[in-house]
């Protein structure tokens, strides 16, 4: 009885020394680790007996590498690194002396010496570096952004692996541009000078490397997408007059009739060729000109009123077959205003003649003047002469003597002439008297008593003429 409970024991031993051997191989688990290490290349680990260990690099090889990287969905080996190439691990060393065919699926399937059976140093830790190992490449654009039309713009591609000597492909996703360069390091910059429209698009980065006489290609980098632009700076306009005939007033530039004014538009730009729009809001003008040295000048001979307005320049370029527009520039208003020169010159050419005929009227006035005052003061002087001359020959002889002298004839003559000179004279000088009211008294004394003397003698001639003729004829008869 003893002896059959002894039997049955040592069977549940063996059974579960099998069972424990099956089920911790079964549940081992892989994984790659250490430094530089990726998802797809490291250190090799195993995880067993609840504890991660190492495999000893004995007889180790790319057969026991491919078997790793299928068991880790990271297609095929590149090379399988020896001596703790990944740095060395910690712990236990559970496989050692393993060989694989290249078909198992998992390692522990490959026969070893058992776990933890080795004779072996972290100093020979096992590592791999699978295909999928080269990660996917890194992409970067000089300038960032937008590329200005005509710039050179840069594309570097690089990638962090061990495997370096590869190549670098740099594609256009949905163009033609396909460019490769080859790189002793581990990064390639493609040059792309003086950008168009052509070369806008995204662009990817691929790298490919040849190891053990095996050709391996990274997967696709991220794209950049390459955008070209025409920035445009806003124009200047300014305003001159080569002959001097503008001044810059509160309300805008006042232009002199007739005279010249230029104005000229400018722009800093690299774009070649382009034209110059010169446009008025007032006067409608719209003119264009072709840009020569990034500038433009419109002229104009001779400032009309027609010429009134605001103005503005506007700068165009086309690139290829594509037409771009600046903003407009700041505006300028032309007042245009009158010449004095043509004034002045008249003033100084009408002046003198009007100066000519003042004093031609003056003359003329002060002539008419004395005219008037001559024959009055002539009869005034005969009658005057007369009347003495009748005085003293009344004195010195007798009364038939005087009037015998007396011409009827003349005495009549004088006394008509004096009352025609009379009426001219007040009729002339009316204003004259009227507006002279504190003329000298002496003067007004004297023109009385000198008309009172006129009227007497003319009184005394005529009764004397009268006597003449009513009296004697015997005189008469004697002449």
């Amino acid at each position: 009885m003893e002896f059959i409970q002894q039997r049955n024991l040592h069977y549940w031993v063996i059974v579960y020394f099998l069972l424990s051997i099956t089920s911790s191989a079964a549940d081992a688990q892989i994984r790659l680790v250490g430094t530089g290490s990726t998802r797809c290349s490291g250190r090799v680990e195993i995880y067993y007996n609840r504890a991660w260990g190492t495999v000893c690099d004995d007889i180790w090889g790319l057969k026991h590498a491919d078997v790793v990287c299928r068991q880790l969905d990271c297609g095929t080996a590149l090379s399988a690194p020896e001596k703790a190439h990944f740095g060395e691990g910690t712990g236990s060393i559970w496989l050692d002396d393993v060989s694989c065919s290249g078909t198992e699926r998992d390692l522990t399937e490959c026969k070893h010496r058992g776990f933890g059976t080795h004779n072996c140093k972290h100093s020979e830790d096992a590592g791999v570096v699978c295909s999928v190992s080269l990660p996917k490449p890194n992409i970067s654009m000089s300038p960032v952004g937008e590329v200005t039309w005509g710039q050179d713009a840069s594309i570097t591609c690089s990638i962090s692996t061990q495997h370096l000597g590869g190549i670098f492909t740099l594609q256009q996703t949905s163009g033609s541009f396909n460019k490769t360069k080859a790189s002793s390091t581990n990064s390639a910059t493609f040059n792309i000078l003086q950008v168009d429209f052509g070369g806008e698009g995204s662009y990817q980065c691929q790298y490919q490397t040849r190891v053990s006489g095996q050709d391996f290609t990274s997967p696709l980098s991220d794209s950049v997408r390459l955008s070209v632009t025409v920035p445009l700076q806003q124009p200047s306009i300014s305003l001159t007059s080569p002959n001097k005939g503008l001044v810059w007033g509160p309300e805008g530039a006042q232009v002199t009739r007739g005279y010249s004014f230029v104005f000229t538009c400018s722009i800093s730009s690299h774009y070649p060729g382009g034209v110059f729009s010169l446009v008025s809001s007032g006067s409608g003008l719209n003119d264009t000109k072709p840009a020569v040295n990034h500038s433009a000048s419109f002229d104009f001979l001779s400032a009309e009123y027609e010429h009134l307005g605001n103005y503005m320049c506007v700068y165009e370029v086309t690139l290829s077959a594509r037409r771009f527009t600046s903003n407009k520039t700041a505006t300028i208003t032309v007042i245009i205003k009158m010449s004095l020169l043509p004034l002045v010159s008249s003033v100084a050419v009408v002046g003198p003649l009007l100066l000519l005929l003042v004093l031609v009227g003056v003359c003329l006035v002060c002539k008419r003047k004395r005219r008037a005052e001559q024959p009055i003061d002539l009869v005034q002087t005969q009658l005057s002469l007369r009347v003495n001359n009748d005085y003293e020959n009344n004195t010195n002889g007798d009364d038939e003597d005087v009037y015998e002298n007396v011409d009827p004839v003349h005495t009549k003559k004088p006394k008509e002439e004096a009352e025609r000179v009379e009426e001219e004279y007040y009729d002339d000088g009316v204003s004259e008297i009227n507006n002279d009211e504190d003329h000298d008294s002496d003067e007004d004394e004297e023109t009385s008593d000198n008309e009172d003397d006129y009227e007497n003698v003319t009184q005394r001639l005529v009764e004397a003429a009268v006597d003449i003729y009513g009296g004697d004829e015997d005189i008469y008869q004697n002449f």
